[in-house]
């Protein structure tokens, strides 16, 4: 059976439903979504109620964190990350706060776990993109696979004890049995790999493989939606560039 992973969604509704089509097109129907519902996009509620309407299985990302948190936590992050959670809180009823803040941290299955960032809770929201940061994630995983996303860069990382992680891009791959993995899914809503393209990650748990499909959607209808939201135009041109 084929299950669909993917996330940093990022307020992004026309990425998002492009996603979906696709999917439902594959015959996909199993889907888990590793965090950032909503940021630096200019749809937080369509996209935050079409995952909760579908009954996507979520964990909470470090945007969806910070647009729940009212003790100055955004204050940490870039200018126009915080202009837009500012915005976010907005833009979303009491009701969607509510659900962003029951998201879990991590989300285990039997033969894999979901997590935004890393199983590495300090310091918050790491990125799985260097060795150490891999040797850290590895020591905490509770599944010998683990799907991410955070770095919005589709990426494989693997660990055979006795040996030194190894960090690729992500291809389609078979999945070794006796290794952990980690894999980052990329980006639904802000791709960051230099493809514009909406990334999502489809698991074959028959043949233990990952596939990475790419699907376009419609840049320039998002652009314009955040710049008729008045957010950082900035946000709009990383669209088309892919980063």
């Amino acid at each position: 059976m084929q299950t669909a992973i993917f996330g940093d969604i990022h307020g992004n509704i026309e990425a998002l439903t492009a996603v979906l089509q696709t999917l439902s097109n594959l015959g996909v129907e199993k889907m888990y979504c590793t965090g950032d519902i909503v940021g630096y996009g200019a749809s937080p509620r369509e996209c935050l109620e079409l995952v909760r309407d579908l009954g996507i299985c979520s964990v909470r990302g470090n945007h969806d964190d910070y647009t729940t948190q009212t003790g100055g936590r955004e204050w940490r992050i870039r200018p126009e990350a915080r202009e837009v959670i500012l915005w976010n809180r907005s833009q979303l009823g009491p009701e969607h706060l509510d659900w962003l803040r029951q998201l879990p941290h991590v989300h285990q299955e039997k033969h894999f776990s979901v997590v935004h960032a890393s199983h590495v809770y300090v310091p918050q929201w790491p990125y799985i993109l260097n060795e150490r940061a891999a040797i850290h994630n590895f020591l905490f995983q509770p599944r010998s696979l683990c799907f991410c996303g955070h770095s919005h860069v589709p990426v494989y990382v693997s660990h055979r004890p006795g040996r030194r992680p190894q960090l690729d891009l992500l291809h389609n791959t078979l999945l070794p049995r006796r290794q952990s993995v980690a894999i980052g899914v990329g980006a639904v809503g802000q791709p960051r790999d230099n493809d514009p393209r909406a990334c999502v990650v489809l698991f074959d748990d028959e043949v233990h493989s990952v596939r990475v499909v790419r699907v376009a959607y419609d840049v320039e209808g998002a652009q314009q939606r955040i710049r008729s939201a008045g957010l950082p135009d900035e946000l709009a041109e990383r669209l088309a560039l892919g980063q």
